[in-house]
C-alpha cells in the first residue's frame, strides 16, 4: 500500500515538473504575456484529462495540442480583461492622490469593475477548457456559477491573490513555480463547480416542468 502511494505521488511529481517546464518554455516562445494564457490553459486542459481519467500517454502531446487550440481564443478573451484590470489599478493609484468625494466614488467604482472582471477570469478561463461557448454565455455562466458556488470563487481568488503576493513581495521566479499546482486546483475546483451548476440547473428545470 505504501509503495503504491509513493508511486502515485512520484507520478504526480513527475507530471508537475514536466508541465512546469512546458509552461515556462511556451510562455517564453509566446513572447511572454501572449504565451502565458495559452500555456496556463494548456496546463488546465492536461489536468482536466487526468482528473477525468481520459489522459493520453504523452503529456507533451496533450499540452501542445491544447496550447495550439487555445492560443487565439484565450488571448482574445483574456488579454483585454487583464488590460482593463491593469488600467483600473493605475486609475486607483491616480485618484488616491486626489482629495474629494468624487475621487473616492471613482476608486470604489474601479474596485467594483476589477471584482467583476476577476470573477469573469476565474470562471471564464476554465470554461474555455470545458466547452465551446459564446462570450455572452461565458459571461452569464460565470456569474451564475459565482451566485450558486460562491465558496469556489473565493478559494480560487485567494489562490490567485497568493501568487500575486508572492510575485510582488518575494520572487517572480517562485511565483512562476506555483502556477502549475494553482492551475491544477483551479481546474479541479472549476470542474466541481461546473458539475454542481449543471446539476442544480437541471433540478430547477425539473421542478418547473413538474409544476
Amino acid at each position: 500500500m505504501q509503495s503504491e502511494t509513493l508511486m502515485n505521488w512520484s507520478q504526480i511529481g513527475k507530471r508537475v515538473m514536466i508541465l512546469q517546464v512546458l509552461f515556462m518554455t511556451f510562455t517564453v516562445l509566446g513572447l511572454g504575456i501572449i504565451g502565458f494564457l495559452p500555456a496556463l490553459l494548456a496546463i488546465m486542459a492536461v489536468a482536466r484529462q487526468y482528473l477525468r481519467e481520459t489522459a493520453e500517454p504523452s503529456i507533451v502531446k496533450m499540452f501542445w495540442r491544447s496550447y495550439k487550440e487555445m492560443f487565439v481564443k484565450v488571448n482574445l478573451f483574456g488579454l483585454p480583461i487583464i488590460g482593463i484590470i491593469l488600467a483600473m489599478f493605475m486609475a486607483i493609484q491616480h485618484f488616491q492622490q486626489v482629495d474629494g468625494v468624487f475621487s473616492q466614488v471613482l476608486i470604489y467604482g474601479a474596485y467594483f469593475v476589477i471584482a467583476i472582471l476577476v470573477i469573469l477570469l476565474i470562471h471564464g478561463l476554465p470554461s474555455l477548457v470545458h466547452m465551446e461557448i459564446s462570450f455572452v454565455h461565458l459571461v452569464r455562466g460565470s456569474f451564475l456559477i459565482t451566485l450558486i458556488r460562491p465558496f469556489h470563487t473565493i478559494v480560487v481568488a485567494l489562490m490567485l491573490i497568493t501568487v500575486c503576493w508572492v510575485s510582488y513581495k518575494m520572487s517572480i521566479i517562485l511565483a512562476v513555480f506555483l502556477i502549475t499546482p494553482v492551475a491544477y486546483f483551479w481546474i479541479k475546483i472549476a470542474l466541481h463547480a461546473f458539475l454542481g451548476f449543471v446539476t442544480e440547473t437541471e433540478t430547477e428545470h425539473d421542478k418547473i416542468m413538474e409544476a
